[in-house]
């Protein structure tokens, strides 16, 4: 009561003195954060909703809480594992990451150091992102004599959370300054803005510093001193580059290129007793090369050096030729294709992996996708519509990868046959399909242009990491480009609708 009064006080002096009257937006801006929106409507429509803009905001802060705590909860894990120099811990760390309760039970063993770890790499950016963005929100609203508005509570978070955790802090505060004046103040301040604006910081940084956004920049803070902690790791057991311990994320293991074809994989999966669709014709090869080669095993028991000997050898002397540097990335690929060891369905789906900070965790989005729908802060057209996308253009390519080509499409490239489903537990998708593309502001307004919306975003974001290797995370780029064209889409929605009305008027 006392604040809130002060509040007021402090607000009406500064519209009644002519030297503070530019201070009246920042005061109303704490007042509405703190209390209630202390303006007062002067003239009709008069309406009363307890659904104003501060409260959707707020509900979507809501909704972020749990991928807020899997940000600190996962960067904390992966920076103590990571930063340890300790190949023991690393061991048994992924050794108990086969099974949920492992995982718990390793996470609860460290749990003060890791939430330590998580909250040191976290909250710094976090609050560069809310103190550099407020800074400009303030800045413009004052010069404009408009009020603040409660979408840089929002802002702030997303920008944080779709970061890496290494990214230099000037580079946060440069990010979210271009976002935030590039992509929303030259347009006008929120409710103008035609890109996402915690995307548009994004996307600025990852064109402007892509060696600080892209490749292995999704542990700790200190990137020396992972790399230098992987390699004092990697000479205590004397690992390989096969099993070497590495910081690749699962895009990036993905993103493999078209040497690496659907029957190496197939190989590879066959040699951990998967059965695969070219199993015949492998069959057939691997008889072949048994001879050639006087060899008396299975194919599944075959040690790793003879399997990469079958891979690499010519086709002529019964191998499937591919290119001996390779076999390492194909071998990582199968890994994740087949789901063996620490990269199965189920750490992907609770995000235990690397990333950026927010992505990572497919349950916790898939809980603020639950309370935005029930709360209809957000539409499950556009999110339903984007998992439409994505499933059918994963799936055109991998039925396509089985009917084009000879055998039965074997030589064509491997990336082209992933698994369906597990395109949406891999980097950021998830994530932007629920947060991202559901901005009221960037998205469209009519129902029909909301599933065309979501649909060419899910497409799109699944051809980017398909086509192009340079850029395995395409969500990105696709929902901006759904930005970009949603005017259009509600246009051509309301376009349709005209000509309904008009055919069932006049019929």
């Amino acid at each position: 009561m006392i604040i809130n009064r002060l509040l007021t006080e402090w607000a009406e002096k500064c519209r009644s003195h002519p030297k503070l009257k530019t201070l009246t937006p920042l005061i109303n801006a704490i007042d509405s954060f703190i209390a209630e929106v202390p303006l007062t409507a002067k003239n009709p429509p008069f309406i009363h909703d307890h659904f104003d803009v501060k409260r959707m905001m707020m509900l979507v802060i809501f909704a972020l809480l749990p991928c807020t705590f899997m940000a600190i909860l996962n960067s904390g894990v992966q920076s103590f594992i990571f930063g340890s120099g300790d190949a023991n811990i690393m061991k048994s760390y992924l050794e108990a990451s086969h099974s949920f309760s492992g995982y718990f039970s390793f996470v609860y063993a460290h749990f003060g150091s890791i939430i330590k770890l998580g909250a040191i790499a976290f909250l710094p950016i976090l609050a560069i992102s809310y103190m550099v963005g407020g800074f400009w929100e303030v800045l413009f609203a004052t010069i404009r004599g408009h009020e603040i508005s409660e979408g840089l509570l929002v802002t702030g978070i997303l920008y944080a959370l779709i970061l890496p955790s290494t990214l230099p802090y000037w580079m946060v505060a440069v990010g979210v300054s271009a976002g935030v004046i590039l992509a929303k103040e030259i347009f006008g301040g929120t409710g103008m803005n035609i890109l996402n604006p915690a995307l548009a910081c994004r996307c600025f940084l990852y064109f402007a510093f892509p060696n600080k956004m892209t490749g292995n920049v999704w542990v700790g803070t200190n990137p020396t001193h992972i790399k230098n902690s992987l390699m004092t790791m990697n000479q205590q057991i004397d690992t390989t580059s096969l099993d070497g311990f590495s910081q690749a994320s699962y895009l990036n293991t993905m993103s493999i290129g078209d040497e690496i074809k659907r029957i190496h994989i197939d190989a590879i999966g066959e040699h951990w007793n998967h059965l695969t669709p070219t199993n015949d014709l492998l069959a057939h090869q691997f008889q072949f090369y048994q001879k050639a080669h006087d060899l008396s095993q299975a194919l599944p028991d075959l040690n790793i050096p003879q399997l990469q000997s079958f891979l690499t050898a010519p086709l002529k002397e019964g191998g499937l030729a591919l290119a001996n540097d390779a076999f390492v990335n194909a071998y990582h690929f199968a890994e994740l294709k087949f789901g063996q060891g620490i990269m199965n369905d189920a750490n992907l789906f609770f995000g235990n992996m690397l990333g950026s900070f927010g992505e990572t965790s497919k349950f916790a989005c898939l809980l603020g996708a639950i309370f935005l729908i029930i709360t209809g802060v957000a539409s499950f057209r556009t999110m339903l519509s984007v998992v439409i996308g994505a499933l059918f253009t994963a799936a055109c390519f991998q039925i396509g990868s089985h009917v084009i080509g000879p055998y039965g499409g074997a030589f064509n490239p491997a990336k082209f046959d992933f698994p369906v489903l597990k395109q949406l537990l891999l980097g950021g998708l998830a994530f932007g399909l629920v947060f991202m593309a559901t901005d009221p502001v960037s998205s469209p307004y009519t129902k029909s242009a909301k599933w065309v919306y979501g649909f060419v975003i899910g497409a799109l974001t699944i051809i980017i990491r398909l086509i192009n290797p340079a850029f395995p995370e395409g969500v990105m780029l696709a929902i901006l480009f759904g930005n970009v064209f949603a005017p259009l889409f509600d246009r051509m929605a309301l376009k349709h609708f005209r000509r309904k009305r008009n055919v069932a008027k006049f019929s």
